[in-house]
């Protein structure tokens, strides 16, 4: 038994002989044998043979006489030893990128060549339409701070179906994990905006199904996304996974998951897992140059990278309190941030030093990254003198007062005196 990958229409009925298939080998397929009760060496069972269906041939299978065998990497599976005889072929199983299992057939050992001669290695190429394993991806490239957008995208690469079979329907599944909240979704089919139907259901309409609402005009080979949309409302680590179902007109039915995380972990859960998002928390703690004295009032700015240029607008300042933090640590996404203070404690130096802080997973609300400033206070003028000193130059300073005050009163006493003989000599 040959299994492949149904590359395009079925092609022409098997001979028994060793063939050539094209399409990708399937690995782990389960065929089951069952005997049937007809004895070959009379004309009559193969008459019977011509026109049986394989409902009539159920009702003749020898009981016991079952034989199972999964198809290896190559997609092959071999019944060795087999009894001359007419055989019911059952797929019983298939991975699940199996869109339809192939349909039962009846097999003979030997096989008749067509040319008086018979074949007792019997080779059978059934195949299946494989439908690509689903992908997906996140792009959080805006995303910094909670309430901020994030796409989750599903890919799936359609199956090449059999002539006449058509698409009936390609949905997804997607259980949203807290701390997301659901937006929108839209669709499109090779890049073209298509119809989708979504509800959003279940604790905080994060349970999402989702459909095309047209399949007549898709077509194996074409690439479907569902483009996802929501928004972080909660700190911590997100991963997203979803399923895609694809059924088709002629019974094929398979449902398949993205990627789960990878167990290595990181952003984006590693090579081929599941996308993954991190929010962690830092702060900011103030001190005195030298010291462990806290300070509170310094006001700050965050930006994203390592430079200070392009800033983080968080809708809420960043002013440090009494234990010289922040009021309460602050969730971003995780990265290489920085700060910078723009406003300093009254009374000290501004620090406008600009400064790195990187944000990871491990920074919950308990264990923020922190970055520490000092701060110099500010330098005021000298005041005057106070000692002996100062004091004789108060009193020089105010004994010259004093004596310019009694000139000028002599002056004035001297005045009326000289005005008041003048008005005496008059008279």
């Amino acid at each position: 038994m040959h299994k492949h990958k149904q590359q395009g229409p079925q092609g022409n009925p098997g001979t028994g002989q060793i063939e050539n298939p094209a399409g990708v080998a399937i690995a782990g397929v389960v065929f089951k044998i069952q005997k049937l009760n007809l004895d070959l060496t009379q004309n009559t069972d193969w008459e019977t043979l011509k026109n049986l269906t394989v409902d009539q041939a159920k009702t003749r299978v020898v009981m016991g006489s079952e034989t199972t065998q999964t198809t290896d990497n190559n997609g092959e599976a071999r019944f060795n030893g087999l009894a001359v005889g007419a055989y019911l072929v059952t797929e019983t199983n298939a991975p699940d990128n199996v869109v339809k299992k192939a349909a039962p057939f009846i097999v003979t050992v030997p096989h008749p060549n067509g040319n008086n001669t018979w074949n007792y290695n019997v080779h059978v190429y059934p195949k299946n339409t494989v439908s690509a394993k689903p992908s997906k991806t996140l792009d959080d490239k805006g995303a910094t701070k909670l309430g901020d957008s994030v796409t989750w995208t599903i890919t799936q690469t359609l199956p090449e179906l059999q002539q006449g079979e058509t698409f009936t329907e390609v949905s997804f599944t997607d259980q949203l994990q807290e701390g997301l909240e659901y937006v929108e979704t839209t669709a499109q089919v090779d890049g073209r905006e298509v119809g989708v139907t979504v509800a959003a259901t279940g604790n905080g309409n994060r349970t999402l199904t989702g459909h095309l609402d047209d399949t007549t005009t898709l077509r194996g080979g074409q690439t479907v996304t569902f483009k996802i949309t929501t928004t972080v409302n909660k700190p911590g680590k997100i991963v997203n996974t979803a399923n895609v179902r694809i059924k088709t007109s002629n019974g094929g039915d398979t449902t398949q998951q993205t990627p789960d995380p990878d167990p290595n972990g990181g952003p984006g859960g590693g090579p081929g897992g599941a996308p993954t998002i991190f929010f962690g928390y830092f702060d900011i703690q103030k001190y005195v140059t030298g010291t462990m004295i806290v300070i509170s009032g310094a006001t700050f700015e965050l930006y994203t990278g390592n430079t200070c240029t392009t800033k983080v607008d968080l809708q809420e300042t960043l002013i440090t309190r009494d234990t010289g933090k922040l009021v309460s640590p602050i969730p971003v996404k995780a990265g290489t941030y920085s700060i910078k203070e723009i406003k300093a404690p009254t009374g000290y130096v501004l620090n406008d030093t600009c400064t790195q802080v990187t944000v990871g997973e491990n920074n919950t609300l308990t264990n923020p990254a922190t970055v520490t400033v000092y701060n110099s206070k500010a330098i005021v003028p000298a005041l005057p003198l106070t000692g002996a000193q100062g004091q004789t130059i108060m009193l020089t300073t105010g004994g010259i007062l004093i004596t310019a005050g009694i000139a000028a009163v002599a002056i004035v006493h001297r005045k009326r005196k000289l005005t008041a003989n003048k008005n005496n000599i008059q008279h």
